[in-house]
């Protein structure tokens, strides 16, 4: 609870020492039916009328809920069965003897809880009727020939083997339709449970649909809240109303729903709620208004992204920073066989249709969503972490549990995985899509069904256990835990089984008996410490459902809310068991109840489970309201004046280039700063895009600006400007303006790729020179003045980004010398010392070897950051000798400055970030090969990468013979080229003679000179990594005397493959004076940047700095 809770709990630093077990034994044990007494298999047998054909979600499985429904003290199991009987199990246990050797019983036709004939999935354990004994929520699909009513098996409260009672219809709770899970839990803090219920549509799935569609409910398909209004008479049962489209809850055809987690998101004192929506629809992120004022859906507002085929989810905190994270689980493969043999992700024209239509982005892949705070109206934002965090592919995944498994504080995530049949296999497609089987298929799938079937791959694939390494990254440790068996399982639930105070794992699998895992972790050598809090509520929510408890200990903070509902179909036990590392003692533990009385425990002693009462909680909690805290930066675009915003030209790159990985048509726009009327106060020049004119901007002594000479800048609107600088180029005593020309478009005319130089009159007005410049024609980036030869005059380099049409090719860079009166002329290429300056996107000028010459450092994309010693006529290139030739990356800016405060300048440089399914290593580096391999006058740009130790094209067979026609006789089916690694594809003769590129880091960095002539390259902090970085500025933005750094970033032109990369928000790095920086949470830096960042700036006006960022295709933002 990181706001609400911060005058309770102070901050922590995360502890990132692990321990494991000595004797190296797995911290599981899988036990046999024969020993755990679980025999349940969810068998599944298709017919020529029921089938994946005839049915979608076929092999979805079923689930698993887990709690005491005898009160015995320990947790019981019931399965759900698609086409057989649901089974409860005792828990029969002895934990009197050490070690616990699990053992259950089968009760099911004694408490009659079998379940009527029907299609089974979600199972929930909740005390629904609040006598204190749990209950039993089964959700059904009405399918042909079965019943498809959902049912409440309510508890009799028979002690030993218990006994339950049918009485869905009686509480209001009997839907018959399409249901996938239900959530208990008291949305209107009333103080009994309502209840979410999960459906599914069963609408084709092919078609893209009509969000107007939304508004309309569907009865059958559509999601349901309903509020419990208790017993109409005393001793009667409590009455459940559907209050759906009153609470504002979706509930079309549209919706796909396989996944539901509740929770506090915004921390309000409200439970929220998020939905995962297969297929098309969005997934649905509902905000509690609060005393049953309904609901505000806010998926758009809060994430850039989310997953595209949504599954199982989870919310947890799982970095301890006292916030609900979100983990949503889909379908992207691991394997790099099955990652070429499945339909991938949407095309670029297909992502554009769904964004019309009103769908947000989406992406086959899991989502890991990092809680970043609330904004100033409540809403949470968040930051997509997938791929950084090293979860975003676990192929066909269905249930996602985010606990502690090893007690070491941290909580690891659990992923169950696999489908009997993979329908999306591209050699499937084929052959369905053959003439023979389309004539077949229009005269009636009638008797074929099963033959189509059992074309589709059988592919049994293990579970994932990551082990979270405590730095917003995870390991996959299913193999060493002991959780790596193979199979189709997709219901899970965690519980600590054996009362030993380490959470247990049961597993619903298709077609093989059920998994029982027992953790080990109490039972090592060394075993972390825990505790385990059972919660009496007051009233009917007798299990405190809804509760956060926070605990400090040992200098670290844990943070749980009670919410049974988890995963994919399941629920898990309603206890709160805690990992807490080394801990010797709890300093306290922290218990704020629904009704937000709450309770502070102090002086706890672990390892134990504790009953903690509502009834003993007698202060009142108060949450904070939205709002606009004090920060150090704040938002003052709106009272500036400034009258822009940037218009992105359509051009798609893709069309003309469809291998690259991004566009590099939408890198600007960039800006300038300078005082140009000689008035001390700054000014700014900020480039359009083409056909959409840049703008200079005056400041006034008010701290207002105006735009101004938009007549000369009109002129010149046919031009993409790639850069800009301000500079006296003819030695007046006024600032003149260079505008780089740049656009990655093949048909753009000659004459607008010219640069332009504005001669500035003294009094801040501008014409366009002829004659200054040489005829330059080339796809700029970035110009860079300085004086480098020391002649008294500021000269200039030139960067260029790319050869249009011929991406990886590099363009040409200039060095171009001043005459002294503002004449240019472009100096040979050796003056450099090479030939080749790659694919420039940014330069400085900065005397790093401390000789009082301006040295020259350049970056680019597939380039290490490149050093060129200025020796006074000319420049030698001492990368190597600096130390940096392992820093190939893709580069976006670069600021040089002094951080450590040692007298000599730092570079800090700004890359890709981690956050990127793109990986790269110096010994496994991102490779691409720019040659027109089959000769058809096209450059083929290839780019792959390594897996498991052997290359791969990062293109697929259909992409890759779209560009080399020759691929498809080579490879025939898709398991074909699936099988082959890059050699295999493209030999050492093809490529011949092709442009060799790799990329060895995509780490943010800061370099710290040594004072020497070298650099020791260190990744800035796992913050910086979360987005491209394509701006950077210094100072010290905290008055404590130390440097500091801004960043921002995001880059949205990406291949849909890769996806957008948004999780960047702006970021505050506070520096130490020396070689380290620590990030700054938005809520106190204020510094927050939205879309998509291209440069930054520091104006000096009459009333302080201002800071001011422009954005691609938005208006800038402005920071006091």
């Amino acid at each position: 609870m990181k706001r609400i809770l911060g005058l309770l709990l102070i901050p922590f630093f995360l502890d990132a020492c692990r321990e494991t077990d000595p004797a190296g034994r797995p911290l599981f044990t899988l036990l046999s039916p024969e020993v755990s007494g679980v025999t349940f298999a969810n068998t599944l047998t298709e017919t020529d009328d029921l089938n994946i054909l005839s049915y979608i979600y076929f092999y979805n499985g079923g689930g698993v809920a887990v709690g005491d429904v005898n009160n015995d003290g320990l947790p019981d199991l019931y399965f759900t069965a698609n086409q057989l009987p649901n089974k409860l199990y005792l828990n029969r246990s002895d934990t009197a003897k050490q070690p616990v050797q699990l053992r259950f019983e089968d009760v099911t036709a004694t408490a009659g809880v079998a379940g009527a004939r029907g299609w089974n999935t979600g199972a929930t354990m909740a005390d629904v009727n609040g006598d204190g004994w749990l209950d039993l929520y089964v959700c059904q699909v009405n399918l042909r020939n079965q019943s498809g009513t959902n049912q409440l098996f309510i508890n009799n409260g028979k002690p030993g083997v218990p006994t339950f009672t049918e009485k869905a219809a009686g509480y209001g709770l009997a839907h018959r339709g399409y249901s996938t899970q239900a959530s208990f839990f008291d949305y209107d803090r009333d103080g009994d449970l309502d209840m979410y219920l999960l459906n599914h549509s069963l609408r084709a799935v092919g078609a893209l649909g009509d969000t107007t569609l939304r508004a309309l409910r569907d009865p059958e398909a559509g999601d349901k809240l309903y509020r419990n209004d208790g017993p109409a008479a005393p001793a009667s049962d409590p009455q459940f109303t559907d209050v759906s489209a009153e609470m504002g809850i979706r509930g079309s055809k549209l919706g796909y729903g396989l996944g539901v987690a509740v929770g506090d998101i915004n921390q309000d004192g409200w439970p929220d709620i998020y939905v995962s929506n297969d297929f098309h629809e969005n997934d649905y992120l509902y905000y509690n208004l609060g005393a049953g004022k309904g609901f505000r859906e806010g998926i758009t507002q809060s994430m850039g992204h989310t997953s595209n085929f949504s599954m199982g989810s989870d919310l947890a905190d799982f970095n301890n920073d006292g916030a609900l994270d979100l983990i949503t689980l889909d379908m992207q493969p691991d394997n790099e066989e099955y990652v070429k043999t499945s339909a991938g992700a949407d095309s670029y024209d297909l992502v554009q249709l769904k964004t019309k239509a009103g769908f947000h982005y989406q992406y086959p892949r899991n989502a890991l969503q990092l809680n970043r705070g609330n904004d100033p109206t409540g809403t949470t934002q968040f930051s997509e972490i997938a791929p950084l965090a090293g979860v975003y592919a676990t192929d066909w995944s269905w249930s996602a549990l985010l606990s502690d498994l090893d007690n070491d504080g941290l909580k690891d995530l659990y992923i169950t995985n696999g489908i009997v049949r993979r329908p999306i296999d591209l050699d499937f497609f084929r052959y369905i899509a053959s003439p023979t089987v389309q004539a077949s298929l229009r005269n009636g799938l009638a008797g074929q069904r099963q033959a189509l079937i059992e074309k589709m791959p059988v592919v049994e694939v293990p579970n994932f256990a990551y082990h979270n390494n405590g730095d917003l990254t995870f390991t996959n440790k299913a193999a060493a835990w002991g959780l790596d068996q193979k199979g189709f399982s997709n219901g899970a639930a965690y519980a600590d089984l054996d009362n030993d105070g380490d959470l247990d794992l049961v597993v619903n699998n298709i077609n093989q008996p059920a998994f029982v895992y027992q953790n080990e972790a109490r039972q090592q050598s060394a075993p972390n410490s825990y505790l385990s809090l059972k919660l009496a509520g007051v009233g009917m929510n007798t299990a405190g459902i809804g509760t956060k408890v926070a605990i400090w200990a040992g200098g670290k903070t844990y943070y749980q809310e009670q919410m049974p509902t988890r995963g994919f179909e399941s629920s898990v036990e309603p206890i709160l068991t805690f990992g807490l590392g080394k801990t010797p003692w709890i300093d306290s533990v922290t218990v704020v109840w629904p009704d937000a009385q709450y309770q502070v425990l102090r002086n706890v002693r672990p390892n134990q489970r504790l009953t903690v009462k509502q009834i003993d909680a007698t202060q009142t909690f108060v949450y904070p309201k939205p709002g606009s805290p004090k920060t150090l930066f704040t938002d003052v675009s709106t009272k500036m004046g400034v009258d822009y915003r940037h218009r992105e030209n359509p051009y798609v790159d893709f069309y003309q280039e469809p291998l690259m990985p991004h566009k590099l048509s939408t890198e600007g726009p960039d800006m300038a700063v300078g005082d140009v009327n000689g008035d001390g106060l700054d000014d700014f020049y900020v480039g359009g895009a083409k056909d959409s004119p840049g703008k200079l901007f005056v400041q006034r002594p008010t701290v207002q600006f105006l735009s101004t000479d938009e007549a000369v800048w009109q002129a010149d609107r046919a031009a993409d400007d790639g850069g800009a600088a301000f500079f006296d180029a003819d030695g007046d005593g006024d600032l003149d303006l260079y505008v780089v020309s740049g656009g990655n478009e093949l048909e753009a005319d000659p004459a607008a790729l010219l640069d332009r130089l504005y001669l500035n009159n003294g009094k801040g007005h501008f014409t366009k020179s002829t004659g200054l410049l040489p005829d330059l024609s080339a796809n700029g980036s970035c110009v860079k003045p300085a004086d480098y030869d020391r002649d008294g005059d500021i000269d200039l380099f030139v960067g260029s980004r790319s050869v249009p049409g011929q991406y990886g090719i590099s363009p040409a860079s200039y060095l171009l010398e001043n005459n002294g009166k503002g004449k240019f002329t472009a100096l040979p290429s050796r003056r450099f010392g090479v030939a080749d300056v790659g694919l420039v996107t940014d330069a400085v000028w900065a005397d790093v070897d401390r000789d009082n010459r301006l040295d020259l450092v350049v970056v680019g994309e597939w380039s290490p950051v490149r050093i060129f010693k200025n020796n006074g006529n000319s420049f030698r290139e001492t990368t190597e000798a600096s130390g940096l030739a392992n820093t190939s990356g893709w580069w976006n800016t670069i600021v040089a400055d002094d951080m450590d405060n040692d007298g000599d300048l730092d570079l800090l440089v700004g890359n890709l970030g981690l956050n990127a399914q793109l990986k790269a290593s110096p010994n496994e580096p991102l490779r691409g090969y720019f040659k027109d391999v089959d000769g058809n006058g096209t450059l083929d740009g290839v780019l792959a990468y390594y897996k498991a130790g052997k290359l791969y094209p990062i293109a697929g067979k259909d992409e890759l013979s779209a560009q080399m026609v020759g691929l498809k006789k080579k490879f025939v089916t898709y398991q074909d080229y699936a099988k082959s690694s890059f050699d295999g594809i493209l030999s050492a003769d093809d490529l011949k003679g092709a442009v060799d590129r790799q990329a060895t880091t995509f780490a943010t960095s800061f370099l710290q000179n040594q004072g020497n002539g070298t650099f020791t390259v260190k990744a800035l902090p796992v913050e910086a990594q979360f987005a491209p970085v394509m701006a950077m500025l210094t100072g010290d933005f905290d008055r404590d005397g130390r440097k500091d750094i801004l960043l921002s970033g995001n880059f949205f032109g990406a291949a849909p493959t890769f996806g957008r990369y948004d999780a960047g928000r702006g970021l505050l790095l506070r520096g130490n004076g020396k070689d380290e920086f620590t990030a700054v949470a938005s809520q106190k830096s204020g510094f927050v940047v939205s879309g998509e960042a291209r440069d930054m700036h520091r104006l000096k006006t009459s009333a302080g700095s201002l800071i001011i960022v422009t954005r691609n295709n938005q208006p800038v933002q402005v920071f006091r």
